[in-house]
């Protein structure tokens, strides 16, 4: 079976906080594909605005070059539960991610846009996240925790009873890592996937974190499947 790299967690100017607002979806798809990716995660903050773009992108230069990247669309969610906070990732296929993505907002009670362009990175709602991955998974998306042992000053998710229930919850497909010596003992021995997300923010920080995942092939299904069941290498290039 083979193995494909992929870095699932990414911004583009779709997001207020991307570094490089004039960057085209051609040249985001093309840095990816020269840092070797062969799976590329859109996860913008509430949105999906850039991703038919990407998407067209994609195709463009498949048909040109002969070098496919296969575009996930996504969405960055940043959610409060009482004193904790929690990024989850929500990905879903390509051939209907609007509908899901539009879906999941109205279930949980936002409206698209959730709030003006540049107060999107910040934007916060109220909600257990174990339920927000369950209506993720009810939805036939795929739900990632985003960098769980990143420290934000002195708080970090991965040390929560929060982050305790997350990984043990069957909705929940990933835990994005940043600690390079992280691994499943880290996790409390949860049976959940560890992957490696660059959390772009710019071209040049694409593919800087990757995993690479066993898969029948690209397809959003098979992508699925293959966190679900663990067949993944997490890798960390810088």
């Amino acid at each position: 079976m083979p193995a494909f790299a992929a870095d699932l967690h990414n911004h583009t100017p779709a997001s207020a906080d991307h570094r490089q607002q004039d960057t085209s979806a051609r040249r985001i798809v093309e840095t990816a594909l020269d840092a070797g990716l062969h799976i590329y995660g859109v996860t913008d903050h509430f949105t999906c605005a850039f991703i038919p773009e990407l998407i067209a992108a994609a195709d463009e230069v498949g048909a040109e070059m002969g070098r496919r990247l296969f575009v996930v669309p996504g969405t960055e969610l940043r959610i409060t539960h009482h004193s904790d906070e929690a990024h989850i990732m929500a990905l879903f296929d390509p051939i209907d991610y609007q509908h899901r993505f539009d879906t999941m907002l109205h279930i949980l009670g936002l409206t698209s846009p959730c709030a003006e362009p540049e107060e999107l990175p910040c934007f916060a709602f109220e909600r257990d996240p174990v339920d927000v991955c369950r209506i993720i998974g009810a939805l036939g998306g795929i739900a990632c925790v985003a960098h769980a042992d990143r420290a934000f000053g002195d708080y970090r998710l991965i040390d929560t009873e929060l982050f305790a229930r997350l990984a043990a919850e069957p909705a929940l497909a990933a835990v994005d890592l940043v600690d390079p010596d992280a691994d499943g003992e880290t996790v409390g021995g949860h049976d959940v996937s560890i992957i490696r997300c660059s959390d772009s923010h710019s071209c040049e920080q694409i593919g800087v974190r990757r995993s690479f995942v066993a898969m029948d092939d690209l397809s959003f299904p098979s992508l699925r499947l293959a966190l679900e069941t663990g067949r993944v290498v997490p890798e960390l290039l810088v």
